[in-house]
Order: structure tokens, then sequence, then C-alpha cells
């Protein structure tokens, strides 16, 4: 038997084959390796100066390594599918908005959407045009001149009932003391306009004494005297006093509790900024925290905004002497939101 040498026979074309392939799978698994995302890293910013059903809100993506976005905004609105999107919620509620990043990781925030409120219109509120002292028993006359003004309800603060219906009304006041006016124009309430009147005394007409058989001419000259003095002496301390319960009046009058309930009330959308700057001085007051550092109002306000927890300890007002107006605060707080509180 004769033994034949066995041949291999090498193709290099299935070498070269294999080695393709090989190569091809190596990309694919350094691809499927780089393309990973890191789940932790994914977040977005909400932006927005309130949050109603008015406002356009931006959801901002953080992620740098994202290429592929869908937002549900947890309303009947569709999905989208941008890394920048900007949404309107059209009924209030409690939403919460989704973002899925690269089809793996999702990133979700709670979102309450407040009814917007309606503002008050400066221009909307009718003018009052009537004198600043009248005395009881004159007539006096008050009239509104706003181009606006279609119907008119006058009270002019004695009665609970409405007093006059045209642009001109007069009327004769009977006792003494601060009235408020109340006009209300076009049934409007939201924009009624107020004012005061001092209503002062009415002037007494001197009483003539009956004579008698026999008078001291110089004791008459000294007794009339003496009778006008403290009359003319009686009418000027009514008049001053009247002004000064006028003043008492118009002062600012806020307690600290009165603050921590305004303070409260904004922090939860209850309340707008315009309600407690009416108590302020100037619109941007400083406002201290206890270690002594500076924040203007509108960043206070910003650090209480829609917090879950708000803890006021400390309130302490500076006011005008003169007007009551509060010029600076210092505040003693810290507030949560999340799982951490945070001091002021």
């Amino acid at each position: 038997m004769n033994n034949k040498s066995i041949k291999t026979h090498f193709d290099i074309n299935v070498f070269i084959t294999f080695l393709v392939l090989l190569l091809c799978g190596l990309g694919l698994f350094a691809f499927r390796i780089n393309s990973e995302v890191d789940c932790t890293t994914v977040d977005f910013d909400v932006i927005a100066n309130s949050y109603t059903t008015e406002d356009l809100i931006e959801f901002k993506s953080t992620d740098v390594s994202g290429v592929e976005w869908v937002w549900d905004f947890g309303d009947d609105a569709p999905k989208m599918y941008r890394s920048n999107v900007v949404h309107q919620f059209r009924k209030e509620g409690a939403f919460e908005v989704r973002l899925q990043m690269n089809g793996k990781c999702v990133a979700s925030k709670k979102i309450v959407i407040a009814k917007r409120k309606k503002l008050i219109d400066p221009e909307l509120i009718p003018n009052i045009t009537l004198p600043k002292y009248v005395r009881v028993g004159q007539e006096v006359e008050f009239s509104n001149d706003s181009d606006f003004a279609k119907s008119w309800q006058w009270s002019f603060g004695e009665t609970m009932a409405i007093d006059g219906n045209d642009r001109k009304e007069k009327y004769t006041y009977t006792k003494p003391g601060e009235k408020t006016i109340l006009l209300v124009v076009n049934n409007d309430r939201r924009h009624e306009a107020k004012q005061r009147i001092t209503v002062l005394p009415a002037i007494k007409e001197r009483t003539t004494r009956a004579s008698v058989s026999r008078v001291d001419p110089i004791e008459t000259v000294l007794q009339e005297q003496i009778g006008d003095r403290p009359a003319a002496e009686i009418v000027e301390e009514n008049q001053a006093a009247v002004e000064k319960a006028a003043e008492e009046e118009r002062r600012i009058k806020i307690t600290k509790d009165d603050m921590l309930q305004l303070l409260m009330g904004y922090s939860s959308r209850s309340v707008d900024d315009i309600a407690i700057r009416n108590y302020f001085c100037y619109s941007n007051i400083p406002v201290f925290n206890k270690t002594g550092e500076r924040f203007t109002v509108s960043q206070f306000f910003k650090e209480i905004r829609d917090v879950n927890k708000i803890e006021i300890k400390e309130i302490k007002m500076i006011k005008d002497q003169k007007t009551g107006c509060i010029k600076s605060m210092t505040i003693g707080m810290r507030t949560k939101k999340g799982l951490f509180w945070k001091n002021f």
C-alpha cells in the first residue's frame, strides 16, 4: 500500500471574509459601547417666570450626550422631539412632565399649573373729583370724568344704599367724621374707586344773650372777648384733630402676623407680589437674612415661590415713622424643595 502525502489547501478568500466579519463585529461592539447613555446624568430644566394656564414654559435637556428626545407633558398635547421645547398648559392642575432620551433613560418632574388671576388695570379705575373737607349741612358735589364710563353707582359713606347714578352727584352730610366715597362705573366692581373725605362739625351760631338792666360796658367787652376766643380755638382744635385722625387713617398698618400670612400666601400662589409691595415705601426694598446678607425683594420672592414647605421664624420690619410703609425687612427662615431644607 502506497502512502500518499496529504496536501493542505488554504483558500485566501476564506481568510479575508473571516477577517472582514471580525472587524465588523468589533466595530458594532465598539459603537454599542460608545452609544451607551449614563442615565444618572439625564435631566432637564424648567424655565418660566410663573406657572399658569397663560404662560409659555420652556423645557431644556441638560445632558449633552443626547441624540434623541421624546417629551410627554402629561396632558392631551402631542409629544415633542427636540432637546429644547416650549409648551403651554391649557388647564390648571398637577402634571408629570417626562423626558425620554436616546430611547433608554427617563427623567420626570411634577409641574403645578394655576389658573391665571385677573389683574387690575389701573387705567380702568375711575377718578373722583371731590373736596378734601366739608362741613355737616354743607352741600358737596362729586363728579367723574372718565371717558370709558357709561354708568355710575355712587356711595357717599353714610348709608349702605346707592346714593346716586349720574356722572355728577350732590350730597349733604348729616354727621361728622371720615367718610369713604365709593364709585363703580360700568358695573365693574373689580375696578371700583375709593376716596376719603373729612366731614367737619357744623359751625354753631352764637346765641344772643338777654340784656340785663344794669351792665358794665367794660365787663361786657371782656366777656365777649373771653367768649369768642375759646369758640375760635375749639373750631381750630376740632379741625386739627380731624386732620390728625385722617392722617392716622391713611397711615399704612401691617403687623408681623399680617406679613407672615402674605408671604405664606405668595408661596402657595394665593397672593400676588403686588399685594405685598403695596405695603413697601418703594417697590424693591432690601431684604436681609439673619447673617446680614442683602437681597432684593425680587430675589427673596424667588426663594419662597413654589417651595414644598416654608418655615419663617423671625420677621423684622423697618418702617417709615410718618407713613408706616416698610423700608426694609430682616427675615429668618428656611425652605424645603424636594428632600432637603435650605436656610435663607
